[in-house]
C-alpha cells in the first residue's frame, strides 16, 4: 500500500509539473509543431527633395520558389526544365536538383532564384502557370535612384536586423533609421504533419516607414555632380541665406550606397571605396585651414575695434618686416598702395599684418567666435568643432606660450585655425543677413537664427569688398556672368611651409572661394567650394563659374 501510494503521489507530482508548472512552456512547443510565422517587411520610408523628387525608394522585388508538395513526379522535372531554359541555368550543377527533391518531398520551400526581371516573370506566368509548385514572393529592396547623387547626406544601409529589416549605418539612413524603416507585419501558417500550408491569416499589417522631405534641390545636386574633375577631392556646398536651407551638399569622391544593399565585394572596395576616401564627409566633417576668407575676420576686427577705419589707407611692397623676419603678401612684388575694400578685392596681405601687430590673439579668437567658428553649427550630421587659436590654447595644448608672429599668420588664416565648409558657408551668410542661421537639411525642421552683434557700417565695409572681388579682384571671371549680382571671397591655404619641396600632392594648397550670389529675381543663394591640394585658388573659381554657368541655363530652360 504504502508503494502504491508513493506512486500515486509522484503521478501527481509529475502531472502537478507537467500540466501547471511547465503549462506555457509546453503550450508554445505544442503550437510550434502545426504554426508557423512569417515576417512581412514594411516599406522603408522615402527620402525625398524640397521639390517631392525620390532620392532613396524602394523598388518591387520578385523571388521564384520552389514549393514542396510532398511528392516528386515527371511533371515536377518537366517545371524545373522549362525554368532552366528560361533562366539559362543548370539545376544539376551543385546538386541543385537533389535539394529541390528534398525540399519537394518535405514540403518545403527552396530557392530557385532571386530577385527575378518582370520580363522574366511575365515568361513564367505565360509558360508554367499550370505548375503549383512555383511560388512568386514580392517584397521590396532600397533603391538609390540617382546612385552617386547627394550619397553622403542620404548615407546607406548595412546587415540585417532581428526583423529582417536592413539598418542605416551612415547619413539620414542611420540618423532616422527608426522613423524609415516602420513596422513589420506578421502571418500566422498553419501547416499539416507534412508540412503543407493548410491555413493562412495575417496578425498585423505592415506600416510602411516615414517619408522624410529635404531640404536638397534635385536639379541644382545635379548640377554639381560633374563639377570636379576625377583626380580631384574637396566640397561643394550652396545654401539659402534667409533660412538655412542646405540646396546643394556634395562630397568629393562620393559613392554609390546602392554597393552597400548586399556583400560589398573586393572589387568595389578597392575601386570604388579605398581610393582617396570617398565615405569621408568633407562639407561637415573635415577642417581646413581658412586662408585668406578668414581676413573678413581679421578686418571685422580692425573695424570694430578702431585700429582702422573705412577710409584707412596701406601701402603694400610685397611685405612687412616684423621681429626680424619678412611676412610676405600672396603678390611678392606688392599691390602698392590700397584702401580696405581693395585689400578684401585682391587678397592683400599686408593691412591684415597691420591690425595684427595692434590686437591680441584673443580679440582677434572673439571675433572668430562671433562669426560661428570654433563651434558646431548645429547642423543634423556630424561635424568637426575646427579650431580658432587663443593664447590659453596654446599654452594648455602645445605648452609654450603665444607669439606676436603667431598673431600675423593667423590674421591671414594660416597658424592653427581649422574651419569646416559648412561654418565658412555659416560665416559668409552672416555678413550680408546680419545674423547666424542654423544650416538645415530637413524641410520640417525649425528656422534658428542669432544676431551677428557685428555693425552695420563693418558689414557694408565686407559687402562692397566682397563685390570689388567680383568686379576687378581675384574673382573677375564671375563678373563676366550676365543676370547676376555676386559677391565673392578667394583663398589659397597652406598646408605645409613655403620654404618645404612639393614632393607631395599632400603638400600643396587648397583652393577656397565663397559666393554670395542673385540670378534676377531669385532668392539669393551661398556658395562655398573647397578643392584640396591644388596649389593655386582658380580650381575653385572654375568650379564656382561651371556651378553659375549651369545654374543660369537650369533657368533659363525653366522659363
Amino acid at each position: 500500500m504504502c508503494v502504491f501510494f508513493v506512486s500515486i503521489l509522484i503521478i501527481i507530482i509529475r502531472l502537478f509539473y507537467l500540466q501547471i508548472y511547465q503549462n506555457e512552456e509546453l503550450y508554445t512547443l505544442s503550437q510550434k509543431n502545426y504554426l508557423r510565422t512569417q515576417v512581412i517587411l514594411p516599406q522603408r520610408g522615402n527620402l525625398v527633395d524640397c521639390n517631392g523628387i525620390l532620392l532613396a525608394s524602394n523598388r518591387p522585388v520578385f523571388d521564384l520558389y520552389w514549393q514542396g508538395t510532398g511528392k516528386w513526379d515527371l511533371s515536377c522535372l518537366d517545371c524545373l526544365k522549362k525554368i532552366e531554359n528560361i533562366f539559362c541555368i543548370d539545376f544539376n550543377k551543385d546538386s541543385k536538383i537533389n535539394m529541390i527533391k528534398s525540399a519537394s518531398l518535405s514540403s518545403k520551400r527552396f530557392l530557385l532564384k532571386p530577385d527575378i526581371t518582370f520580363e522574366e516573370l511575365c515568361r513564367i506566368s505565360e509558360q508554367c502557370s499550370n505548375y503549383t509548385n512555383l511560388l512568386v514572393k514580392n517584397s521590396f529592396k532600397r533603391v538609390y535612384p540617382y546612385k552617386n547623387m547627394a550619397s553622403h547626406v542620404l548615407g546607406y544601409l548595412g546587415q540585417e536586423s532581428q526583423d529582417f529589416s536592413k539598418i542605416g549605418l551612415y547619413g539620414l539612413e542611420k540618423i532616422f533609421q527608426e522613423d524609415l524603416k516602420g513596422e513589420a507585419g506578421c502571418i500566422l501558417s498553419t501547416i499539416n504533419s507534412k508540412g503543407t500550408t493548410i491555413d493562412q491569416k495575417i496578425i498585423n499589417n505592415p506600416r510602411p516607414g516615414k517619408n522624410i522631405a529635404l531640404t536638397l534641390d534635385f536639379n541644382l545636386q545635379k548640377i554639381s555632380q560633374d563639377l570636379f574633375n576625377s583626380d580631384q577631392s574637396g566640397a561643394f556646398l550652396v545654401m539659402n541665406p534667409q533660412n538655412g536651407d542646405i540646396k546643394v551638399l556634395l562630397s568629393y569622391p562620393d559613392f554609390d550606397p546602392n554597393i552597400f544593399l548586399g556583400p560589398v565585394s573586393q572589387q568595389d572596395w578597392i575601386g570604388k571605396l579605398s581610393y582617396n576616401n570617398p565615405l569621408h564627409n568633407r562639407v561637415t566633417n573635415a577642417a581646413y585651414p581658412p586662408a585668406s576668407l578668414y581676413k573678413l575676420v581679421t578686418f571685422t576686427a580692425g573695424l570694430e575695434e578702431g585700429i582702422i577705419d573705412s577710409d584707412s589707407k596701406f601701402l603694400c611692397n610685397g611685405y612687412i618686416k616684423f621681429a626680424g623676419r619678412k611676412y610676405h603678401c600672396i603678390r611678392h612684388w606688392g599691390h602698392g598702395r590700397v584702401g580696405v575694400r581693395d585689400a578684401i578685392a585682391y587678397s592683400c596681405n599686408v593691412p591684415c599684418f597691420e591690425i595684427a601687430k595692434e590686437i591680441k590673439i584673443n580679440c582677434l579668437a572673439s571675433y572668430a567666435y562671433k562669426f560661428g567658428l570654433g563651434d558646431q553649427t548645429g547642423f543634423l550630421l556630424p561635424e568637426k568643432t575646427g579650431l580658432v587659436p587663443t593664447f590659453e590654447w596654446k599654452v594648455g595644448v602645445k605648452g609654450e606660450p603665444w607669439y606676436k608672429g603667431e598673431t600675423l599668420s593667423a590674421s591671414i588664416g594660416q597658424s592653427f585655425n581649422l574651419v569646416t565648409p559648412l561654418q565658412m558657408a555659416r560665416m559668409f551668410t552672416s555678413i550680408f543677413t546680419g545674423y547666424l542661421v542654423k544650416p538645415r537639411i530637413l524641410v520640417d525642421s525649425d528656422i534658428e537664427k542669432e544676431d551677428l552683434e557685428i555693425s552695420e557700417n563693418t558689414l557694408k565695409i565686407l559687402k562692397e569688398g566682397t563685390r570689388l572681388t567680383v568686379l576687378q579682384g581675384s574673382a573677375k571671371k564671375l563678373g563676366s556672368l550676365k543676370d547676376f549680382v555676386i559677391h565673392a571671397k578667394t583663398g589659397t591655404a597652406q598646408t605645409a611651409s613655403l620654404t618645404r619641396k612639393r614632393d607631395s600632392k599632400n603638400l600643396y594648397e587648397h583652393a577656397w572661394i565663397a559666393c554670395y550670389f542673385q540670378y534676377k529675381d531669385d532668392d539669393p543663394l551661398v556658395i562655398i567650394v573647397l578643392v584640396e591640394n591644388v596649389g593655386f585658388s582658380e580650381p575653385a573659381r572654375e568650379i564656382a563659374y561651371k556651378f553659375l554657368t549651369g545654374y543660369k541655363n537650369l533657368r533659363l530652360e525653366q522659363s
